[in-house]
């Protein structure tokens, strides 16, 4: 394998004529999945500069970056905290996979969180900007509807969760 680039945060590599990118601090994310106990599903929106637009997402972040830790369910607890000041008991892995095997090498671990309670604001650390979102389970499918009519992107595990649920 070879490096074509190096930039700040990323690499450009290339292996038998494929080129693809990968993050030099971490090539593994945690999602998680929190629904409250009555029923409202937490979701992220934030500005993504590589899509030019806001993105609906469940909280996620990058395992073992900067100050995290290396076990992707602790990097799930931690996110769902930081980015929308909810806590959780604990987390149960639903999959694991590349998020687009085709451009990068990251590695998504899917939680779902159980206990899921609000403790704080969130909104992100180190300048995000993240709004969070409280959304009935029972609505999910309208309001996503709703978002994309706005010009707002969803994150494909957002979309195909709730795609296999009956709501």
């Amino acid at each position: 394998m070879k490096t074509i680039f190096e930039g700040k945060h990323l690499l450009v590599r290339e292996h038998d004529g494929w080129e693809f990118a990968e993050r030099k601090s971490a090539t593994e994310a945690a999602a998680v999945v929190a629904i409250t106990e009555d029923g409202r599903v937490v979701l992220t929106e934030q500005y993504r500069r590589a899509v030019d637009a806001r993105v609906i997402d469940f909280p996620a972040g990058l395992v073992g970056d900067e100050k995290g830790s290396g076990d992707p369910a602790e990097t799930a607890k931690k996110e769902l905290e930081e980015e929308t000041g909810f806590v959780c008991d604990g987390v149960e892995k639903i999959a694991a996979g590349p998020s687009s095997p085709g451009i990068t090498s990251e590695l998504v671990t899917l939680y779902r969180a159980s206990g899921v309670r609000r403790r704080g604001e969130g909104g992100g650390v180190g300048g995000e900007d993240i709004e969070v979102h409280q959304v009935p389970v029972a609505d999910i499918a309208h309001w996503l509807q709703r978002k994309r009519g706005e010009g707002v992107l969803i994150d494909l595990k957002v979309a195909l969760y709730f795609s296999s649920k009956s709501t």
